[in-house]
């Protein structure tokens, strides 16, 4: 395990949710869609086409928080860039995947609260990548 955290300091947190994230939704979420495929299906059309696009959700918030943990200490942006970056990006993935998927167990997907997950999921994709950038362009200078 010390393998995969090796010189992470801010990213440990990232790289952590990734893989928790990656293993839960990302693989325990797929196991009804891996059924669906060989013929029998525990959900209807639409929960199946719902519970693809959580799934999806999931993998991509888990990849992208494993990527910008296993990269964001080998950068030069100042400790408070990458934190910021760092938490937006920890924060997006736990309410993007895990708080999108508790919502659809719970059968509020359609309630304010899944408008809610997303905005906070964007604004937090959208915040990390523009400090985590901005820190880049800065560096360059």
């Amino acid at each position: 395990m010390e393998k995969i955290f090796a010189d992470t300091k801010v990213g440990r947190k990232n790289i952590g949710l990734g893989i928790v994230q990656f293993l839960i939704l990302g693989v325990l979420a797929g196991i009804p869609l891996t059924v669906d495929l060989f013929g029998g299906s525990w959900l209807t059309s639409e929960q199946y086409q719902t519970w693809k696009v959580l799934h999806a959700y999931a993998v991509f918030g888990a990849f992208v928080n494993f990527f910008l943990g296993y990269c964001i200490d080998r950068v030069k942006l100042s400790n408070r860039e990458k934190e910021i970056s760092s938490w937006s990006f920890a924060i997006a993935g736990l309410v993007g995947g895990f708080g999108r998927a508790a919502l659809f167990m719970l059968a509020m997907w359609y309630a304010p609260y899944s408008y809610a997950a997303s905005l906070i999921e964007t604004v937090g994709f959208v915040l990390g990548t523009f400090v985590f950038v901005r820190g880049l362009l800065n560096e360059q200078r």
